[in-house]
């Protein structure tokens, strides 16, 4: 608050002052009264009123500048009144007055907010639960059908073609439930002693019939030996989003294959998962993590929602790793995930 913009909205009030002093001057004169008496009147007129604008000014000043310098420092702008003293003069009382029932407003509908959104959070839990009943026995309804060894060739291919559909659908279903609890993750996952071989093994035999169906070579030449603290389940889905869109972007003219590897640092293992897919252009390769980013290589696919590797990114930061991606554009691309052997990061939770 500056003394110019105060004095400017006090400018009204200034000149009925000085109106006034003109006034009460011009009546002592007519009366007579003793010049030295009009003086010293006309003086403490003008050092009262001086008075009561610097007194006005400098109440005022420390408040405003509180609440505005408060405003801009915290992050939750809202909670600004737990900062302030409520001040002497009545606007400011009248401000603070105003602003708790803005708070009071506001907190109520967030609370109503919240119940709703907690609510519908469970209620998308329970039924991506219960629909994960249903796709699995129909996925393993298919086996059964694709192991009998009487089936027609021409109803076997179908089959096929149906339970990949049935996994794409079963990966959606996974990728909603584990985005769902990616904003209260410290309550769903459990931090255990694992081989990076159990890991890999789990996570692998989810789509051990899509890589046969695509020809795709996996390579592990990873130390199957080697433990970690991690959640086995979430380093699953983790790992199979990122094998899921190493299949989704393979190239159709090589012998596409996927290779995983570990190499032991200090006191954890770099676990990596590389193909020789289309690759990622330069200019998308820093954004591939951000949420709902295609790129240009998902303009061209249908069932890209740019969500895989953003909630791969949130689940990292939540169990503590470290997740990161190299590509050449055409060629390769290379995801790394730092997991931790004795400990683990402070969960960013």
């Amino acid at each position: 608050m500056k003394l110019k913009d105060y004095l400017k909205d006090k400018g009204v009030e200034i000149v009925l002052s000085l109106v006034l002093l003109v006034l009460v001057t011009w009546l002592m004169i007519i009366f007579r009264l003793n010049i030295a008496a009009i003086i010293i009147i006309d003086v403490l007129m003008v050092l009262t009123e001086t008075a009561k604008i610097t007194i006005g000014f400098f109440r005022r000043r420390k408040f405003y500048n509180s609440l505005s310098n408060n405003v801009k420092r915290l992050d939750k702008a809202y909670l600004v009144l737990e900062t302030l003293e409520r001040p002497e003069f009545l606007e400011g009382q009248i401000i603070c007055d105003i602003l708790y029932e803005i708070d009071k407003s506001m907190m109520e509908n967030v609370g109503i907010y919240v119940k709703n959104s907690k609510e519908y959070a469970e209620y998308i839990e329970t039924w991506i639960h219960e629909i994960k009943l249903p796709l699995s026995a129909i996925s393993l309804k298919l086996h059964n059908m694709l192991s009998a060894g009487d089936v027609d060739p021409g109803l076997k291919e179908n089959y096929k073609k149906i339970q990949a559909e049935v996994g794409r659908i079963t990966e959606y279903v996974d990728q909603a439930l584990y985005y769902s609890r990616s904003e209260n993750a410290e309550k769903d996952y459990h931090i255990q002693e694992v081989t990076i071989g159990s890991i890999i093994h789990d996570s692998v035999m989810d789509f051990r019939e899509t890589l046969l169906e695509n020809r795709i070579d996996l390579k592990v030449e990873a130390d199957s030996s080697e433990k970690v603290n991690t959640d086995p389940k979430w380093m699953r889905f983790i790992i199979g989003q990122i094998i899921s869109n190493s299949i989704k972007y393979r190239r159709e003219d090589v012998e596409s294959y996927i290779k995983i590897g570990t190499e032991v640092k200090d006191n954890s293992v770099i676990l990596s998962i590389e193909d020789n897919g289309v690759g990622i252009y330069p200019e998308d390769l820093k954004r591939v993590f951000e949420k709902s980013f295609t790129g240009k290589n998902g303009l061209g696919k249908a069932r890209s929602t740019g969500m895989g590797l953003y909630i791969v990114k949130e689940l990292c930061e939540k169990l503590g790793l470290e997740v990161g991606i190299d590509s050449k554009q055409g060629e390769w691309t290379r995801v790394s995930i730092q997991v931790f052997k004795d400990m683990y990061y402070e969960m960013n939770v």
